[in-house]
């Protein structure tokens, strides 16, 4: 069965995070915010609840050649999946099929697609197109307009001798998104948070068993970490930082989530730095180590090249007795996920920490992440007008 999945903001990490949960068969389409490929009896919403970055997911039901067949499926579909209704409502989204050119054509005959389509119908029910101001429909429009309940929204991605139908099937909901980020009962937005979304992609990048697994974040701040993995079973988690106030927001979050999930979790936190973890974990006891380690001090945008250099080689210091704890409470064969600063020039261009080379010293080896075919040590994480982007690197213990 061909399933698709629209990739969010940040494709690089979402297409990463999707193969680690997902496994796809052959590919129909692998390009920009899109991927299409084959599962056997897809349970969408269970996929879409556990992922950060994907926005859409749903299913190829037919294909067209040209925009008359188009058309004709369109109705026939909604006659078949919405039989009941006297009125429905459907909308359209055109994404990328890997024809950039149908694509744009095709979005610019979206809305009068919608208006035939609507005319097919016409005698046999009643029909309400739902429009955007954008060529596709946000997850926004298509959960507030029900269109996943009695109504439709069409998915089409225009390839070089067809175009695929889809149907969505599921939306991000981004409710639950935002009472995670802004209902959790301790945020301190004046000293950065690890946004949650980011949260749950690192932790599912992590690869582990829930069920068996230990997970540690040993800069765990907030514990936006330990609640993302908490929220995806893992019973098993240890918090540490340096800052007492910080361990104390963990533990209020930890336990507003626990409540929320009505499960038994007792997490241990501690207060420390990362450096002294050996001091009170037994040796390789941790699974996984998923973490944002320590940013540094908040950017200005005033710093000069040599200032962030030298910031940069302060951090990675700290980073580097903090790898020589973690080693020695890691399992080998474990993964640590962990972000750290990489810091926008005035020029545009980005510097970042030598990290790597460091953790390798302790046994740790980099795992390349994949993006546009070929392999690189870390994903970026970060918006345009940011001074601090996020580098996303992927170790294992040998």
């Amino acid at each position: 069965m061909q399933t698709f999945f629209i990739l969010g903001t940040h494709q690089a990490l979402a297409r990463a995070e999707l193969e680690a949960v997902v496994a796809l068969g052959e590919r129909a389409v692998d390009v920009d915010d899109v991927v299409i490929g084959e599962m056997e009896a897809p349970n969408l919403s269970a996929i879409q609840a556990r992922l950060g970055g994907v926005v859409k997911t749903g299913l190829i039901h037919a294909t067209a050649k040209d925009h008359q067949e188009l058309v004709d499926v369109m109705a026939a579909l909604i006659h078949t999946l919405r039989p009941g209704a006297d009125k429905v409502r459907f909308g359209v989204s055109v994404y990328t099929g890997g024809h950039k050119g149908k694509m744009v054509a095709l979005r610019s005959q979206s809305e009068r697609l919608g208006l035939q389509v609507k005319g097919a119908l016409k005698g046999d029910r009643g029909a309400r197109l739902v429009t955007s101001k954008v060529p596709v429909l946000s997850s926004v429009i298509v959960k507030k307009q029900r269109l996943l309940d009695d109504g439709i929204e069409f998915c089409l991605f225009p390839r070089e001798q067809d175009i695929l139908v889809g149907v969505t099937e599921t939306v991000q909901d981004f409710e639950t998104w935002g009472e995670r980020d802004y209902g959790r009962p301790a945020r301190d937005a004046a000293r950065g948070m690890l946004p949650p979304k980011l949260a749950r992609m690192m932790v599912n990048l992590a690869g582990g068993d829930p069920s068996t697994h230990t997970i540690l974040d040993p800069f765990c701040g907030v514990g936006t970490v330990l609640t993302e993995a908490i929220d995806l079973g893992y019973t098993k988690v240890i918090g540490s930082d340096a800052d007492e106030v910080a361990v104390e927001a963990t533990r209020k979050n930890v336990l507003w989530e626990v409540a929320r999930k009505g499960i038994e979790v007792v997490p241990q936190l501690i207060r420390s730095r990362a450096e002294s973890l050996n001091t009170f974990l037994a040796p390789v006891s941790v699974d996984r180590i998923v973490s944002e380690f320590d940013l540094g001090s908040p950017r200005t945008g005033e710093e000069t090249q040599d200032e962030l250099e030298k910031r940069l080689e302060k951090l990675t210091e700290m980073y580097t007795e903090a790898l020589r704890a973690l080693k020695s409470v890691m399992a080998p064969g474990g993964i640590a996920v962990i972000a750290v600063p990489a810091y926008v020039l005035d020029d545009g261009s980005i510097i970042g920490t030598r990290i790597v080379d460091r953790a390798s010293l302790f046994g740790f080896s980099m795992v390349p992440w994949k993006q546009d075919g070929s392999l690189t040590p870390t994903l970026r994480y970060g918006r345009d007008g940011q001074f601090v982007w996020r580098d996303i690197y992927r170790l294992v213990r040998e």
